[in-house]
């Protein structure tokens, strides 16, 4: 909310100067010595009626909006006390936001509505359009899709996109054909192009060929490529070199598109609480069965293979997202060993950092044939499995050690398909793991480069996790009340989160129940579940029933999140 309220306070006033206060006290600071011409206040945090009068006093002549939540039915006593004041009810649109400032700093000034961007997508493949434009819009794109060359040719002419992204592989003209065509079209020339193909060597010399061409985002992508050459490249001033070309992370195989598509709705896994845990008796925050089916164990756990075992446990008791945080916190160089169906899963951190996750089980990590790997003779990726199994190297570093793929798309496939396998153990019911302390990984991670942020790296993962994983977990009730844990708005803040999560978190105010959220943001049940539920498990929110309400605002952050002015409603 705050983000969108700078956007809108800028395009209003972009040579204003904007100060952001958490409290009523910090808000005096800033505003001691300076005048103020307009105050936006959350309602929630202006809770201090006479530091509100304080505040009012010292600038009778600045206009003030209050944030006022929904369940208000009229705005309390010490809002009132502040005179002139406009109330907007929360959740609001941009749109309202802005045209209520536009009125009080620029009376009867022209506001032009802000402009969405406009993308034309050209692809054959109907879930990859679907895909892209569900992206895309939830964005805040305008978004046109076209399946043939012709239909893009002709969408280009009348819709004048932006960007195009455009499809090397197309039924009627090869995309290079049809770049060419775009440039030498006075009416497209000046319309930037991105290739989508998993054949980039293929159209570096169409890339030359056509002056429009900015580079090629590599099949297969997923939603944070896709947004950052988008963003980057419809943000990049004129004249300047194209901010991406091959450069992307978290890809997506081809053949999962409908899968990935899912994602983009934040899937979600579960995690049951401790039998033993006395607030398992209170607040609902696994919403799983204690009952854990037995899951077969590999004989690493059993045997006691293990050197200089740091942590161990399970995750009956002790979350995956808990011994990550302990990896990352004390700076750990080893290797997480989690059983799997069939062989350990490893996850291999150096100086608590996640570098990659991988397994023996060759066909587990990548049943499948990515495109990177269509031309490449099949009995040299079989070697390459069967190296997997034997020393656990993905195949794909393999690979690339022969000079049969190219570095940049095979580390993002170590990546894609490490965070999908591991995945895999959010989504099971009871997991046994044990982190080795090492200090040496092994030779295959040593060219891999780690993950900055562990948490990022966490949601990233659990987003791979599909509906039908944790349908029965998922499925609670919708007048439970989402409250943050004692850490969780601190850490949220930190994510880097869609805009729908964004969203979503935005709606956690100790009252609201999911079913208030969804309607709010006008999201399926289903949908609005599955996106506490990834908050759950990264155990930055609890679940409370109604009648606990109460309790939950206790023994939550939502004091401190009241007295915050813009954020966290």
């Amino acid at each position: 909310m705050l983000s969108s309220i700078l956007s809108a306070l800028h395009e209003v006033a972009p040579e204003a100067v904007v100060d952001v206060a958490h409290d009523l006290e910090e808000a005096h600071r800033i505003t001691a010595d300076e005048p103020v011409e307009l105050f936006v206040l959350d309602l929630d945090a202006a809770s201090d009626s006479a530091l509100l009068g304080d505040l009012r006093a010292s600038h009778p002549k600045a206009e003030a909006i209050f944030l006022t939540p929904g369940h208000f039915a009229s705005p309390p006593e010490e809002s009132e006390r502040m005179g002139d004041v406009h109330f907007l009810e929360k959740p609001f649109s941009d749109s309202d936001f802005r045209n209520l400032a536009q009125n009080l700093l620029r009376p009867g000034g022209d506001l032009r509505p802000a402009r969405r961007q406009r993308v034309l997508v050209i692809d054959d493949s109907l879930m990859l359009l679907g895909f892209v434009e569900e992206i895309l819009t939830e964005a805040n794109y305008q978004v046109v899709t076209a399946g043939t060359s012709q239909e893009g040719l002709q969408a280009a002419r009348q819709q004048k996109p932006d960007l195009i992204l455009l499809d090397y592989l197309l039924p009627d003209l090869p995309g290079d054909e049809l770049s060419h065509r775009l440039s030498e079209d006075e009416s497209t020339a000046h319309i930037p192009v991105l290739f989508m193909s998993g054949f980039g060597t293929d159209l570096e010399g169409a890339q030359a060929r056509s002056e429009n061409v900015l580079g090629i985002l590599h099949k297969p992508f997923t939603s944070d490529s896709l947004l950052k050459v988008v963003g980057e490249n419809l943000s990049r001033e004129e004249g300047t070199e194209p901010a991406v070309r091959s450069e992307f992370t978290n890809v997506v195989s081809p053949g999962e598109e409908e899968e990935t598509s899912v994602v983009t709705f934040s899937p979600l896994w579960n995690e049951s609480a401790a039998a033993s845990s006395q607030e398992s008796e209170q607040t609902h925050s696994g919403f799983g069965d204690l009952d854990f089916p037995a899951q077969p164990q590999p004989a690493l756990f059993e045997s006691g293979a293990l050197e200089n075992v740091y942590f161990s446990g399970d995750t009956g008791f002790f979350s995956f997202s808990r011994a990550l945080r302990v990896i990352g916190h004390e700076t750990l160089t080893g290797t997480l060993r989690s059983a799997g169906t069939r062989e350990n899963i490893d996850l291999h951190a150096r100086e608590g950092k996640v570098v990659l996750v991988t397994t023996r089980d060759a066909e587990g990590y990548c049943a499948e044939a990515p495109v990177t790997l269509v031309n490449i003779d099949p009995d040299r990726v079989a070697a390459a499995r069967e190296t997997q199994t034997q020393t656990s190297c993905p195949l794909f570093i393999t690979l690339v050690r022969e000079d049969l793929i190219l570095r940049d798309p095979a580390l993002q496939l170590v990546q894609h398909y490490g965070q999908k396998l591991f995945a895999q153990q959010w989504s099971a019911p009871r997991v046994r793991f044990a982190f080795e302390q090492t200090s040496e990984l092994p030779d295959f991670t040593n060219d891999i480069p780690a993950e900055d942020d562990i948490e990022h790296w966490m949601l990233s993962t659990l987003r791979f996790v599909q509906a039908q994983d944790v349908a029965d977990e998922a499925n609670y009730d919708p007048a439970w009340i989402p409250a943050y844990t004692r850490d969780g708005f601190e850490r949220i803040q930190k994510l880097r989160l869609t805009v729908a999560e964004a969203q979503f978190a935005s709606q956690f105010n100790g009252t609201r129940s999911i079913a208030q959220i969804a309607r709010n943001l006008r999201l399926d049940l289903k949908f609005a579940r599955l996106t506490l539920f990834r908050f759950v498990k990264l155990e930055i929110v609890e679940c409370w029933p109604p009648t606990d309400s109460e309790k939950a605002e206790r023994g939550s952050v939502f004091k401190r999140l009241g007295r915050s002015i813009g954020i966290g409603e």
